[in-house]
Parts: structure tokens; C-alpha cells; sequence
């Protein structure tokens, strides 16, 4: 070796490693087919290219690193970087954000994703979001009410003597009070029960239906605004203080309100695509609250409905407050 060849060596080895880009596990906890996967999937694309290099964030689908029910440990263990979830199936953590589940009030999932977000930068769910960062909020459409065989002809009254799954506060006390019994069964499960006959009806979105082929069992719909239920994206505030400046200044560019709202318009087409493919499917059949009837309801037990979850709520009167002016200034 000439000693020009020794030189050049010595200075390779001197010279700074070239930057590795920085790297974060984003579990989506759905099946692949899931429609909201798309959304994360073109947000990622989005974020990598403009971080360029410096950061990537491989999405991770399926329920193998974190499901519907584990997500919030997965993520605060580090077991994934970034995580999606619903409020709903862990509401001894995310007490507050349950206010989102709350129904007739909210008229999309637009409007109420950016009220979500709104809320969250204003502090006004307390500690549900504490050590961690939220990227996302997407408050999913009002369920409706649907049934196996019996056919919904008396409105919400069609519940009476009946087994209805019910995974929201607001949809078991509407079960409750129209003389049916509410069930507490996981979505993943929801199929068998239904089929089986362990449960003869559901109050749920349609988004839930092409997924977890809730259509082949579920035949007659009433299309009422029920209550919707929160899901956000984050990661622990502790994984994103981790991170460099520049891989935080794209992060934080590409999780806005307006991200939020985004994803809100996304699930509202996804829900009434879902709606339309089983009202033009044979079999079903479909019945709806009018919106005199909506208002009627409001106008007649809206205050008590708002008295129940300000009295239920650790962020009480002001939480309930903070919704309304929200859900107002973002329709």
C-alpha cells in the first residue's frame, strides 16, 4: 500500500459517519383492508418525503404488535413508537375524551375530529393525554342501531326485549332506556355473537361493517345519530422528545387541526360508502331519525343528556362547555 493510500484510509476513518435516518414503528392495530389504513398510509408517505432521510416511519398493520385493547401499553413500552386507538376500549385511561361518545349533538365526523383536536390543544381533556403526543384525533359518525332479524319498525322502541351490543357509555344507557340489554362485547367478537345469536342487534357505525363483515349478519338498520366514539394517533411524549429537531419540525408539520379535520372528512366518506353498499344490498333495510326528530330529542332531554356527562365526566360542566363551543366553531 503507497502511503498516499495509507493517508486517504486514515482520513476515511476520521471522516463522520454519514446520518442515519431515524427510525419509528407506527402500529395501526387494524387488518390491512381496513379503509382508515389508507389515510395512514399516504400520511406516512407524506412524512417520510419531506423528512428526507432524516426520518422514517415504517407502518406496521395487523394486530401482531398491538390490537384494539392493548394498544396503550404497546405504545407506553415501547413496544411501537407510534400507535392508533379508540378511546372506547380503554376508557379507564382516556376518561374525558369519552365526551366525544356523547349523541345527537355531534353532526360529523369532520366536524367533530377538529373540535377533538381543538379541545386537546386547550387542555380540556386533563390528564387523559398525559406523557403522551397526540398526532390525530378522528371522532367516528354516530352509530346507528341495527338488528339480525327483527325488523326495526318502531324506531329506537324496536330495541325493547332485545340483546344489543353496546361499546359506548351513550349506547348502553339508550339500550337501557328503551327496554333492551345492553352487551359488552369487543368488536373482534362482535360477528360470532351476532351469528350465534347471543346478541340480536348492535349499535354501531357503518364504518365497523366492511372489516368485521358485520352486514352478513346484520340485516335491518336505523340510521339515528347514537353517539360516535374518539380515536387518536400518538406516541409518548418522551419518544418524541427523543427525536432531532429536524425530524420533530416535520412531525409536528404534518399534525395540525387540519390533519385532524383531513381525517375526519376521510372517515365520513368511508362511513357513508359502508351505508350505501347495504342500502343497495338485497335483504336490508333501512329506517331513519328524521332531523325534526333529532331536535325534538335535543330540545326535550338535550340539557339532561349534557347534565349526565358533565356529572360523569372528571372534567365536568367545563368539558361539556368545551365540547359545544368546539363542535360550533368547526362546523
Amino acid at each position: 500500500m503507497t502511503i498516499k493510500e495509507i493517508a486517504l484510509l486514515g482520513l476515511t476513518a476520521l471522516a463522520p459517519l454519514a446520518a442515519q435516518a431515524e427510525t419509528l414503528t407506527f402500529a395501526s392495530t387494524n387488518a390491512e383492508p381496513v379503509p382508515i389504513n389508507r389515510f395512514f398510509e399516504q400520511w406516512v408517505e407524506d412524512v417520510n418525503a419531506a423528512a428526507g432521510g432524516s426520518l422514517e416511519i415504517n407502518l406496521r398493520h395487523g394486530p401482531t404488535l398491538a390490537n384494539h385493547t392493548n394498544y396503550y401499553d404497546r405504545v407506553v413500552d415501547g413496544v411501537v413508537d407510534i400507535v392508533w386507538g379508540m378511546s372506547v376500549f380503554n376508557p379507564g385511561k382516556f376518561t374525558n375524551s369519552l365526551v366525544m361518545t356523547i349523541p345527537f349533538f355531534v353532526e360529523s365526523s369532520e366536524q367533530g375530529s377538529l373540535a377533538a383536536c381543538r379541545m386537546f390543544e386547550k387542555g380540556a381533556f386533563g390528564a387523559d393525554y398525559e406523557g403522551l403526543k397526540p398526532l390525530m384525533f378522528a371522532n367516528f359518525p354516530q352509530s346507528s342501531f341495527h338488528t339480525t332479524e327483527t325488523p326495526i319498525d318502531n324506531g329506537l322502541r324496536s330495541m325493547a326485549g332485545l340483546n344489543v351490543i353496546a361499546t359506548s357509555p351513550p349506547a348502553v344507557e339508550i339500550t337501557k332506556g328503551n327496554d333492551g340489554t345492553p352487551l359488552s362485547v369487543q368488536i373482534t367478537e362482535a360477528y360470532e355473537a351476532l351469528q350465534r345469536g347471543t346478541a340480536d342487534g348492535m349499535v354501531m357505525s357503518f364504518t365497523a361493517f366492511p372489516a368485521f363483515k358485520l352486514g352478513d349478519v346484520l340485516k335491518h338498520h336505523y340510521v339515528a345519530p347514537l353517539g360516535g366514539a374518539l380515536g387518536a394517533v400518538f406516541m409518548t411524549e418522551e419518544s418524541y422528545e427523543a427525536l432531532s429537531d429536524e425530524a420533530k419540525a416535520v412531525i409536528d408539520a404534518h399534525t395540525t387541526c387540519d390533519t385532524s379535520r383531513e381525517l375526519g372528512v376521510f372517515v365520513d366518506n368511508w362511513n357513508a360508502g359502508a351505508m350505501n353498499k347495504y342500502k343497495n344490498s338485497e335483504g336490508h333495510t333501512f329506517s331513519e331519525m328524521s332531523p325534526e326528530e333529532v331536535q325534538g330529542i335535543i330540545g326535550y332531554v338535550g340539557d339532561e343528556i349534557l347534565g349526565s356527562f358533565a356529572e360523569n365526566m372528571p372534567g365536568g360542566q367545563p368539558l361539556v362547555d368545551a365540547l359545544l363551543q368546539e363542535l360550533e366553531a368547526a362546523k
